[in-house]
């Protein structure tokens, strides 16, 4: 058996206009620092480039287009890897090898061949063709792929605070193959001679294996989701306390904004009255002036018959100057009723009507002049009035009432999407009731011929009590006694299970069971991937939670923890710590750190 072990030295995202780059060495290393910075990103990058499914897609991401990887298997062994950020298969080159050409890595593994990404660090630490067991029930085998070690190597921040067993991620139809390969790193003895036993189509199992799929999709959707079931209750409660305060608010705020535009509608509805009547006095006084001046033109023509017929009252008869007939022969009364004088009369009788009307007229424009002026000012209010309103609903009141409505949206949605959430917790839980019934089914018709798997007894005692060593080590509080519980596949830290501490406690023990089985593999000569990535281990220090946590910060437990993998990892097995806080200065000149400041002028901003 090979007792090789990989170091991580290089990760590179490449684009036609940027480059990003980091290095590793031996030993300890630490990327610290900002949140938001990439630090996250970086640790399951590394996963990524070791042939995980699917790289996290940021803004920071879009300029690079390529991931290299340097790996160093011995001294004398040193490669290189690409692969483009959108995933696919990946390219080899062989570093101490000039003439040597790139080759293909395929992306999914296959069982004994080296051809594929998996199969090509399976063969460098020498676990290539090995199978683990997938069913008890069954006897079924799988191959073992890279990508079942990747998790106990590469522990993400999501992961290393998990409730779960550090040895298992969760998922019931996982659970027996994550857990025998921890029985292959821990004994070095693989279930290549386990026979399968053949299935019965009247059992349950293809009713298990059809919610274990379905769970698979679930937990997927849960671990996207990335919150516990209690966090999202608590988020719940705190929306639904929230979304109440704000519909107050955006009833109160749309209220006034009601009211405003009832008094703008009432304003416009006045403004359109007083236009109205000035536009009717308007066409009033434009027909009185043309009345005017027939009152004008009828005055003239009757002074004009009433000064002819005074004339002729006054002129002296005589002769025709046509016939020569004397005044007494010529008969005008024949002719007409020759009654000048009535005439002059009617006229002066209805001079005097017109006037008496003309007068009546003007007194009636001068008021409706008065009016038109009254009607002009109080216009000339209302459109002031008008203008205040409507600036006020359109600068104030409207965009307040965006604002409202837009955050009250966004609480909504944000409650359905932590709604949904719930529901997938809710979904797991029915569909593992109906899975436990399927296994009791099972379980009476007689389980006798199950294969035994997991740890041996004394494999799970040994391994206990080197996490039992490293948390005394690290100044872990109490007595650290530590025993391995089959039933939960977990371990029990002074009789609390680790499982039911806080997130910080969880988090700190969980390195522990990792850094623990590097150690216990490269003591007893057995394979492990040899290098360990750890997001945010020390947890309690930076977000405590509850007080476990907080009697956590109380110990020297960070500085000891720092100085123990320093002195007992140098150049035989490497440490990557990600972390939002500084190592202590103490141990500083003796591990590498690299700081994301989050600050474009101060250092190093970020990882990409």
């Amino acid at each position: 058996m090979s007792n090789s072990y990989l170091q991580l030295r290089r990760i590179v995202f490449s684009g036609p206009k940027k480059i990003a780059e980091m290095t590793f060495s031996d030993g300890v290393n630490v990327i610290c620092g900002a949140s938001e910075s990439g630090k996250s990103f970086l640790a399951e990058s590394i996963d990524f480039i070791l042939g995980g499914s699917k790289l996290k897609d940021i803004p920071e991401r879009a300029p690079y287009g390529e991931i290299q990887f340097d790996l160093d298997v011995t001294p004398e062994e040193k490669w290189r890897f690409y692969r483009a950020t959108s995933g696919g298969n990946f390219k080899v080159k062989n570093l101490l090898d000039d003439a040597a050409e790139d080759e293909v890595l395929k992306q999914k593994h296959a069982h004994d061949k080296t051809d594929n990404m998996s199969g090509f660090l399976l063969d460098k630490i020498g676990l290539l063709g090995k199978r683990i067991l997938r069913s008890k029930k069954t006897g079924t085998t799988q191959s073992l792929s890279f990508r079942n070690l990747a998790r106990l190597a590469i522990v993400q921040e999501g992961e290393i605070q998990q409730t779960g067993s550090p040895f298992w991620g969760g998922q019931y139809n996982l659970k027996t193959a994550e857990l025998a390969t921890i029985k292959l790193l821990l004994t070095g003895i693989d279930d290549s001679n386990v026979v399968e036993t053949p299935r019965l189509e009247a059992d349950g199992t293809k009713q298990i294996e059809l919610i274990d799929d379905l769970l698979v999709d679930i937990r997927q959707e849960i671990t996207d989701v990335g919150e516990d079931e209690a966090d999202l209750k608590d988020q719940i409660d705190r929306l639904d306390e929230t979304i109440e305060q704000r519909r107050g608010i955006l009833n109160s705020v749309q209220a006034q904004l009601d009211s405003l535009l009832a008094q703008r509608r009432e304003l416009v509805d006045i403004r359109t009255a007083n236009q109205d009547r000035l536009d009717e006095i308007t066409d009033l006084l434009t027909r009185f002036d043309l009345l005017l001046e027939h009152y004008a033109v009828d005055i003239e023509r009757l002074t004009a018959i009433q000064e002819s017929g005074a004339m002729f009252a006054y002129v002296e008869s005589t002769p025709c100057p046509l016939c020569g007939a004397s005044t007494e022969a010529q008969q005008h009364d024949s002719a007409c009723d020759g009654d000048v004088e009535a005439i002059v009369q009617a006229a002066s009788a209805e001079i005097e009507k017109i006037t008496r009307l003309r007068g009546e007229l003007q007194g009636t424009i001068s008021d409706l002049k008065s009016e038109v002026a009254s009607q002009e000012q109080e216009l000339s209010n209302k459109n002031e009035e008008y203008e205040n309103v409507n600036t006020q609903i359109q600068e104030t009141v409207a965009p307040t009432v965006g604002e409202e409505r837009t955050s009250f949206s966004e609480l909504i949605e944000k409650r359905a999407e932590v709604q949904k959430g719930l529901d997938l917790y809710g979904r797991v839980a029915k569909l593992e009731e109906r899975r436990t019934s399927f296994e009791q089914d099972e379980g009476e018709e007689g389980s006798s011929g199950a294969i035994v798997s997991g740890l041996p007894d004394s494999v799970a005692h040994d391994f206990s009590l080197r996490v039992s060593k490293l948390l005394k080590a690290w100044d872990f509080p109490g007595d650290c006694l530590v025993h391995f519980d089959k039933e939960t596949t977990d371990f029990v830290i002074d009789g609390k299970p680790r499982g039911s501490r806080g997130k910080g406690l969880r988090a700190i023990t969980h390195a522990t069971v990792t850094i623990a089985l590097l150690e216990y593999c490269q003591e007893n000569d057995l394979p492990h991937p040899g290098f360990v990535v750890l997001d945010s281990p020390l947890l309690a220090y930076f977000k405590p939670e509850g007080d476990e946590d907080r009697q956590l910060q109380g110990t020297n437990l960070k500085e000891r923890f720092y100085s123990y993998l320093i002195d007992h990892h140098n150049t035989n097995s490497q440490i990557i710590i990600v972390e939002n806080q500084h190592p202590p200065d103490s141990v500083l000149v003796r591990l590498g750190m690299t700081v994301f400041t989050g600050n474009p002028n101060d250092g190093r901003q970020g990882f990409l």
